[in-house]
C-alpha cells in the first residue's frame, strides 16, 4: 500500500531501494552465478533498479530546471553547467582515486594498464564491448560509464525538447533500448554494455518525473495500472529464467520486464509506501547503506580480493599466525563487514564532504 501525498524534496525509501540494488550486484560478484542466491539474474536485476532510480531522479531535475528557464529563473548555459558540475562532484572523486589506485598498485587485475583513457575518459563499457574481459577487476565500472555517457546527451533532450513532445522522446527511449538490443542480438552481442541498450531502463523512470511534473492528471490512473503490469512482467521474467541466456526473448526483453517492476517500487518509494513494505523500508540502517552504496559499488570487487587478503595477512602476523581459518562464509561476512567500514569511511572522508560544494552550484 502507498500513502497518498507525494514527496518534493529527499526520498528516503529510495535509498532503501538503493541498498536492495547494490546487495544484489553484490550477491552476484561474491557467489556462483545460475545456482542459490544466484538463480535470479541478481547482477542485471541490480543495475537495472539503479538506472532506473537514475532515470527518475535525474529527468525529474532536469525538467524542474526547464521550467525554471521557461520563466526566466535561469539560462539554458548556466542550468546545464551547475547540472554537469553537480553530477561530477558526486561521481568523479572516488571514481578516479579508485581507478588510479588500482592502475598504480594492482595493474595486473585490469586493462586499465593497457588502456588507461578509455577508463579515465569513462568509455570503459566500450572497451568492455570489445574486450568481452569481465575477469577485470573494475568491470562494474561499465554501468558507470553508461551513466555518464547519457549525462552529456539527455539533459539538451529534456532542455531543448517542447514540452508537449518530450513523452515521445522518453518513449522513443524505452523503445530505442529494445531496438538497440535487438541490433546488438544480430551481431553476436549479448552483454549490452554500450549505453543505448539501457535506455528504456532510464526511459522508464524518465517517465515517471515527466507524468508527476507535466502530466499530474494522469498519475493516479498509472499508478492503479502499474501495480497490475509489475506482477504481469515479474512472471515474464520468471519464464525468461527457463530459457538460455542468448535466446532472443531474453537478450530483448529481460531488462525491460526487469525495469517495469522496478518502475513500481520506484513510484510506490516516491510516494512513500506504507504497511510491511513501509517498515522495512523505512528503516534507517537500510537507508544508510543506500547513502553509501556507490562506495558499496566502488569497492566490492577490490576488498574480497585484495583488501580483506592484506588486512587477513597483516592480522596473522600481529597474533603471529593464530588467526582461524575463516572458511567461506566467514570470509563473505568478514569481507561484507571491511566494505561496510570502507565505504562510510569514503562516505564521511570524501563523498560527503565534496557533495557540501554542490550548495554553489544550484
Amino acid at each position: 500500500m502507498v500513502k497518498g501525498e507525494w514527496r518534493m524534496g529527499h526520498m528516503p525509501q529510495l535509498d532503501s531501494l538503493r541498498t536492495v540494488a547494490v546487495a544484489l550486484v553484490v550477491i552476484y560478484h561474491w557467489f556462483p552465478t545460475g545456482t542459490g542466491l544466484n538463480w535470479l539474474p541478481n547482477g542485471t536485476i541490480g543495475v537495472m533498479v539503479f538506472f532506473v532510480i537514475s532515470g527518475f531522479l535525474i529527468t525529474r531535475i532536469l525538467i524542474t530546471n526547464r521550467n525554471a528557464i521557461e520563466v526566466g529563473k535561469s539560462t539554458l548555459g548556466n542550468t546545464y553547467k551547475n547540472f554537469f558540475v553537480r553530477r561530477a562532484l558526486r561521481i568523479f572523486p572516488l571514481y578516479y582515486l579508485t581507478i588510479t589506485a588500482v592502475w598504480l598498485l594492482i595493474p595486473e587485475a585490469s586493462d586499465i594498464d593497457e588502456h588507461p583513457l578509455y577508463f579515465y575518459l569513462y568509455g570503459y563499457n566500450i572497451l568492455l564491448h570489445q574486450t568481452g574481459n569481465w575477469a577485470d577487476l573494475l568491470s562494474p565500472f561499465w554501468t558507470l560509464g553508461v551513466e555518464e555517457q547519457l549525462y552529456l546527451v539527455w539533459p539538451w533532450v529534456v532542455l531543448l525538447t517542447p514540452r508537449r513532445y518530450l513523452v515521445w522522446a522518453i518513449g522513443g527511449l524505452v523503445v530505442g533500448g529494445i531496438l538497440f538490443r535487438s541490433y546488438g542480438y544480430s551481431q553476436g552481442d549479448f552483454d549490452g554494455v554500450l549505453t543505448p541498450a539501457s535506455f528504456d531502463s532510464f526511459g522508464l523512470g524518465a517517465l515517471w518525473a515527466w507524468l508527476i511534473a507535466d502530466a499530474s492528471e494522469r498519475v493516479d490512473k498509472f499508478r492503479k495500472i502499474l501495480p497490475w503490469v509489475a506482477p504481469v512482467a515479474f512472471l515474464l521474467m520468471i519464464g525468461l529464467l527457463f530459457l538460455p541466456g542468448d535466446a532472443v526473448a531474453v537478450v530483448l526483453f529481460q531488462r525491460t520486464l526487469i525495469s517495469l517492476i522496478a518502475l513500481h517500487f520506484v513510484v510506490g518509494g516516491s510516494y512513500g509506501f506504507s504497511g510491511p513494505l513501509g517498515i522495512i523500508l523505512n528503516n534507517s540502517s537500510l537507508q544508510y547503506i543506500g547513502r553509501i552504496s556507490y562506495g558499496i559499488y566502488v569497492f566490492h570487487m577490490i576488498v574480497p580480493g585484495y583488501i580483506v587478503p592484506f588486512i587477513l595477512k597483516v592480522m596473522n602476523r600481529l597474533l603471529r599466525g593464530h588467526i582461524p581459518d575463516l572458511g567461506y562464509w566467514g570470509h563473505r561476512l568478514f569481507s561484507l563487514a571491511v566494505l561496510i567500514a570502507i565505504a562510510s569511511l569514503s562516505w564521511y572522508a570524501i563523498e560527503k564532504p565534496i557533495n557540501q560544494l554542490k550548495r554553489y552550484y544550484r
